[in-house]
């Protein structure tokens, strides 16, 4: 397990606990000076309302919040685990967009269903596909026959995945998480997030907005995605959410500018 991985989980767990001080999650993201400046970096930017107003951590810490500052060390690590390598032949920074897209509009969802706190669909969302990253360490260039396969024959990936490995990128996130030390309730919704009916009943909530957040962006997917849209289907399942057709428009474009405002702030850092 790598040292990101575990300070992942260990901000994970502080993110859930409503009892956690900002004086922890400051201690626990300055365990990484090149995390704690990046969250700076992050917190003072027009996506949070600082521009320029965040001078070290501690501060962000205090005007943001907690959750919110979890969410952006957890998105700098998401960040920098998926972008070290291709990832099943897909560019690793196609990945993490994808993940990025899927964070925001679960969080969006939850949100507008007043599910709270919205944070964790975030971050459910933003998790969602690190098994793809295991399964390519797993098994190396048999994964990328498998993804490309996926794409090939128009089936989803985790169809796919069970047929040759007889495991999933959702099912092998959601053991290894334990690992890392992530909180069990989002381990669950890692692991049922193409099936969220599957879901333990506290996880099954924030596993349907993770698949909703899929819906919503399908219909005008802008890079790579995990997810096989079907009409008929996904528009069943935004019912099942209790959203008409406008919200469900009205959502889909709020979501669209906000990642392309968070698409900016979590761009690589160029080398000085």
């Amino acid at each position: 397990m790598s040292i990101e991985l575990a300070l992942l989980g260990q901000i994970l767990m502080l993110a859930e606990d409503e009892r956690t001080s900002s004086e922890s999650l400051s201690a626990t993201v300055a365990n990484s000076p090149m995390l704690a400046a990046n969250v700076v970096r992050v917190s003072n930017s027009a996506l949070y309302g600082m521009e320029g107003k965040v001078a070290r951590l501690e501060r962000a810490v205090l005007v943001l919040g907690v959750r919110t500052v979890a969410s952006i060390a957890s998105t700098v690590l998401v960040a920098t685990s998926l972008r070290d390598r291709t990832i099943g032949g897909i560019a690793s920074d196609a990945v993490f967009m994808h993940s990025l897209e899927i964070g925001i509009g679960a969080q969006l969802l939850a949100k507008h269903l007043g599910v709270f706190p919205d944070s964790e669909a975030y971050l459910a969302g933003l998790l969602h596909d690190m098994g793809m990253s295991e399964l390519q360490a797993k098994h190396g260039p048999v994964y990328a026959d498998v993804v490309a396969r996926s794409a090939r024959e128009g089936r989803p990936l985790e169809d796919v995945e069970r047929e040759v490995f007889s495991e999933t990128h959702a099912s092998l996130l959601a053991t290894n998480a334990s690992g890392w030390g992530f909180p069990e309730k989002l381990q669950q919704v890692l692991g049922s997030h193409h099936d969220p009916l599957a879901a333990p009943e506290e996880s099954r909530q924030i596993a349907a907005l993770v698949y909703g957040a899929h819906v919503l962006l399908a219909r005008d997917a802008k890079g790579w995605s995990d997810f096989t849209p079907a009409s008929e289907r996904d528009a069943a399942f935004l019912e099942t959410l209790g959203l008409s057709e406008d919200e469900a428009n009205e959502l889909h474009a709020a979501a669209r500018a906000k990642i392309e405002d968070a698409a900016a702030q979590f761009a690589p850092v160029p080398d000085a």
